[in-house]
């Protein structure tokens, strides 16, 4: 028999959500998901880089893009007391170190942890300017210093996971420069102080490598554009450029060249597992060939691998069906069995060290033998040991190898004192040009003219049998006797970074004779022009393209007179990969193909020393009238003193006057007389003509090194 009972709702209630609440408890938290670091290493803390402006500035103004910071590090959280100093972490003597603690930029950035969704209050205490971006979300605040308000709050709604953060403080004056800040995260009462954003939820990108520079930094000034006192931004109007990697792969590059048939020999590097100090165990590279590489139809565009187990591939040369790939041990020729139907491949040259990971075998450019059945000489690079800094024999090296004689030690040394020498090219007369990276011994980027016994700056540390220094090092060590001065110098973040490969423009080409250049950090393209002044090499460098995928690490012109170009980039270091600037994350790799549009652009052909100044051409007329106004042209000099840190400001800086101005009958150059210049400096000429039809020019500035002055 049924007993009908009375229920207490408002108790069954209560009951039912105890029990919800118990349950839930009993469950365990789901981890968050780390962030999406584009692939980088971590660490707790965020990144912190200080950008020296080195004067009172508007902090309206943003800085120009793609600089190295004059420091940069981890720290736990962000905070700035009264009268802190900056300063980098290098060995540094007295009279070349610089402490900042007034008029810069700081850039903390990294990822948050939101443990919970809801509402974070984030408490930014200072007087400057800041500008704190998280998520999708930026802000840019200025406190009241009138009212003497110090903090400015923002609030952010948050998913609970890791978020990216950056927050930019503008240090325009000294009482600018303490800052704190804190949040309050959701749950917590409107009583309780908020707390110090620190190290238990930040993660910050962790490198081996924070490669720095000394010096003011640029910040975008008005009446500057792209071309004109900015980098480019976007591809080079006579090209039009194309995505060749096959079915969208990823395609990190070691070297480039094309079979007879057209296929497109890739050798696949994938740096990203480098690691330093030492050389990864494991291969990290792979042989491609891409058929129907000038197709617009990716779907036609298919990749074969036909080598793997390869270590560092870094160089590639087609000799006619064969194909030559340097690696970390040898160079390794990949010849065609049409009986086997396979590729079979052997060493050519060997007999090098490897103890580090930064030892990087860069080639390869190909010269004719003396006589008709020489197969002919390579020129290779070795980089400079940078992990470990003990280096086996002949690093930081230009090495030839003669082809004609067995592998086994067929290579001789030409010259030393290269850091990271990543790129060879020959001009037409065969003179072998290398390009090194900014770094100790090395303040700027350089184009070094390769001498057979020459030493050309990088000192090595010298202490057999453990340690050998750079061939040709000189005995009386970290002095500028007995070095060899760099053809060009490419100022860093004006005109490079991290410089790749070199490779002359082919005949008939609007810039024929002249040399391109790759640069997998600033990005793009840009031209050199070499002349030879009393048997000593110069010349200017010029912008030439950028919108691309990835930073260039090798080129190649194909018969047609498409430039295919392929990326590369690394975790290991701080600046050793190209940002997108359209998603604004690190890109490791990409292949394209820039086929000429046949439209012709108005640019500065080259800069040419002369006596009284220079010759300037551009590669279509302008009116005489605007090029014989001297103030129509910007100059200024400066040279570079070689230490041990890390780059190296720029020493001597002075403005220049073009006195004189006398135009060519056809408007194509103009003579400029200026006084003052002087030899082993690098000169800066701006200027910003119209054509005669009305086109603004494509890059207005000129980087031009005098080592001399013709007579």
């Amino acid at each position: 028999m049924w007993v009908r009972r009375s229920v207490d709702l408002a108790m069954l209630k209560s009951l039912l959500s105890t029990l919800v609440v118990l349950t839930l408890a009993a469950i365990p938290a789901q981890a968050l998901v780390g962030p999406d670091t584009g692939g980088l290493d971590t660490e707790p803390g965020l990144r912190l880089r200080i950008y020296s402006i080195g004067q009172a500035f508007d902090p309206a103004l943003p800085l120009q893009p793609g600089q190295s910071a004059n420091v940069d590090l981890t720290v736990q959280d962000v905070m700035v007391e009264a009268n802190a100093i900056f300063q980098d972490k290098q060995e540094l003597t007295a009279e070349n170190e610089e402490k900042i603690n007034n008029h810069y930029v700081a850039e903390w950035s990294g990822w948050v942890k939101a443990a919970k969704k809801g509402k974070y209050i984030i408490h930014i205490d200072t007087n400057a300017q800041t500008i704190l971006s998280v998520a999708d979300i930026t802000e840019t605040t200025q406190a009241d210093q009138n009212s003497g308000n110090m903090t400015t709050t923002v609030e952010l709604e948050l998913e609970a996971a890791w978020h990216p953060i950056r927050l930019v403080q503008k240090v325009a004056e000294e009482k600018n420069q303490p800052i704190r800040l804190s949040w309050k995260q959701p749950g917590t009462s409107k009583n309780e102080p908020s707390t110090a954003l620190d190290s238990k939820s930040l993660l910050a990108p962790k490198f081996y490598f924070r490669p720095t520079q000394v010096g003011k930094k640029l910040l975008v000034e008005g009446g500057s554009r792209p071309g004109l006192g900015k980098k480019l931004t976007r591809v080079h109007p006579g090209y039009r450029v194309t995505n060749i990697r096959p079915g969208g792969m990823e395609m990190p590059v070691g070297g480039l060249g094309m079979l007879p048939d057209g296929r497109l020999a890739v050798a696949r590097f994938d740096a990203q597992v480098l690691r330093a100090p030492k050389p990864t165990e494991a291969p990290n590279g792979e042989l491609w060939l891409i058929s129907n590489p000038t197709s617009d139809d990716p779907t036609k565009i298919k990749g074969e691998k036909i080598a793997e187990g390869l270590f560092e591939p870094s160089g590639l040369k087609v000799l006619g069906e064969d194909i030559y790939v340097s690696q970390r041990h040898e160079i390794t020729k990949f010849s065609f069995s049409k009986q086997h139907k396979k590729w079979n491949q052997m060493a050519v040259s060997k007999g090098w060290e490897t103890n580090d990971f930064h030892q990087i075998s860069a080639g390869l450019p190909w010269q004719p033998g003396p006589t008709k059945n020489h197969p002919g000489f390579f020129y290779m690079s070795r980089g400079a040991g940078l992990g470990r800094g003990q280096n086996p024999p002949d690093h930081g090296a230009v090495y030839r190898i003669d082809l004609s004689k067995p592998a086994d030690g067929n290579y001789e040394v030409l010259s030393g004192g290269h850091r990271t020498p990543n790129g060879l090219g020959l001009n037409t007369a065969g003179e072998c040009f290398v390009i090194d990276n900014q770094g100790g011994w090395t303040p700027s980027n350089e184009i070094n003219h390769i001498k057979k016994g020459k030493f050309y700056g990088y000192y090595q540390r010298h202490n057999p049998p453990n340690a050998y220094g750079s061939p040709f090092q000189p005995k009386e060590q970290h002095g500028v006797k007995g070095v060899t001065p760099p053809a060009i110098h490419l100022p860093q973040n004006e005109i490079g970074n991290s410089p790749t490969e070199l490779l002359l423009f082919p005949k008939g080409h609007r810039f024929e004779g002249q040399m391109a250049m790759g640069d997998m950090r600033y990005g793009g393209l840009n031209r050199l022009f070499l002349e030879e002044v009393d048997g000593v090499w110069q010349g200017c460098a010029m912008r030439f393209t950028q919108g691309l995928e990835a930073g260039p690490n090798r080129i190649f012109f194909g018969p047609d007179g498409s430039l295919y170009v392929g990326g590369i980039g690394g975790r290991h270091a701080g600046t050793w990969f190209w940002i997108n600037p359209k998603t604004h994350k690190p890109t490791y790799g990409g292949l394209e193909r820039l086929t000429p549009s046949g439209e012709e652009v108005f640019e500065i052909d080259h800069m040419k020393a002369t006596k009284n100044g220079f010759i300037l051409t551009f590669t279509k007329p302008v009116a005489k009238e605007w090029l014989e106004h001297p103030e129509h042209y910007d100059m200024a000099q400066w040279t570079y003193l070689s230490t041990g840190r890390y780059g190296g400001p720029k020493v001597d800086e002075s403005d220049l006057e073009v006195t004189k101005a006398v135009a060519s009958s056809d408007g194509l150059s103009v003579a400029l007389s200026v006084p003052n210049i002087k030899e082993g400096y690098c000169i800066q000429l701006t200027t910003n003509p119209v054509s005669r039809t009305g086109e603004a020019i494509w890059s207005g500035d000129v980087w031009y090194t005098l080592n001399r002055r013709p007579i």
